[in-house]
C-alpha cells in the first residue's frame, strides 16, 4: 500500500498503455515525496493542473489520496512548453496519457539530474522503455539513442537553426562529457 492511498493499487488491463499504472506510480511516489521534503505542490512538481491530475488519478489510481488538486496548472516556462509540444508531436499520440506523460515529463526536463532521475524512475533504460511503451513515436524519433535532455534540446535548437544547444543544466552536471561526446 502506497503512504498517498488507502488501497492497493490494481493494474488496468488496457491495451496500448499497459504498466502506465506502474509507470505513473514511480513518477508520483517521486513527486509526493519531493512535495513533503517542502519543494511545493504536486501540481508543481508534475507540471499538470489539479484537474488533469484529477483526471489521471480517476483513470488509472481511483483510490489515490492526492493532495493538491484544488490548484490551477503551474506556468510553464517556453523551454518548458517547447519541450512538451516537441513531445506530443513527435510521439504523434493524442491520449490523455499522452498529454499527461508529456507535460510531466517536460516539468521534470527543467530540474537539474538526469530525467530518469527527477522522474523517479529506477535507470535510464527504464525511461526509454517507458516512452517506447506510451510514446513510440518519440521513441523512434530519437533513433540515435542519446540521452532524453538532449534529443529534446537538440530537436528544439535545430528547428530554431541553433548550431549547439544545451539544456538548461547541462553545464553544471559530472556527466556532461558522456552526453556531449562526437556523436
Amino acid at each position: 500500500m502506497r503512504p498517498w492511498t488507502d488501497q492497493p493499487v490494481a493494474l488496468p488491463a488496457l491495451a496500448g498503455t499497459a504498466l502506465f499504472g506502474a509507470d505513473i506510480m514511480y513518477i508520483l511516489e517521486h513527486a509526493m515525496a519531493e512535495r513533503r521534503a517542502g519543494q511545493g505542490p504536486l501540481t508543481h512538481r508534475l507540471g499538470l493542473s489539479g484537474a488533469e491530475l484529477t483526471a489521471l488519478r480517476d483513470k488509472w489510481l481511483p483510490n489515490a489520496l492526492l493532495p493538491d488538486l484544488h490548484l490551477p496548472a503551474p506556468e510553464r516556462p517556453s523551454d518548458q512548453q517547447a519541450i512538451a509540444t516537441l513531445i506530443l508531436w513527435k510521439s504523434e499520440a493524442g491520449t490523455p496519457e499522452a498529454r499527461w506523460l508529456a507535460a510531466i515529463i517536460a516539468r521534470r526536463a527543467m530540474e537539474t539530474r538526469h530525467l530518469w532521475e527527477d522522474l523517479g524512475l529506477p535507470n535510464r533504460a527504464y525511461l526509454s522503455a517507458m516512452i517506447r511503451r506510451h510514446l513510440p513515436g518519440l521513441a523512434a524519433a530519437n533513433h540515435a539513442n542519446m540521452r532524453w535532455k538532449k534529443f529534446f534540446y537538440r530537436q528544439i535548437c535545430s528547428d530554431a537553426a541553433f548550431s549547439l544547444c544545451l539544456s538548461p543544466t547541462c553545464d553544471d552536471c559530472p556527466e556532461r562529457a558522456d552526453c556531449f561526446a562526437p556523436d
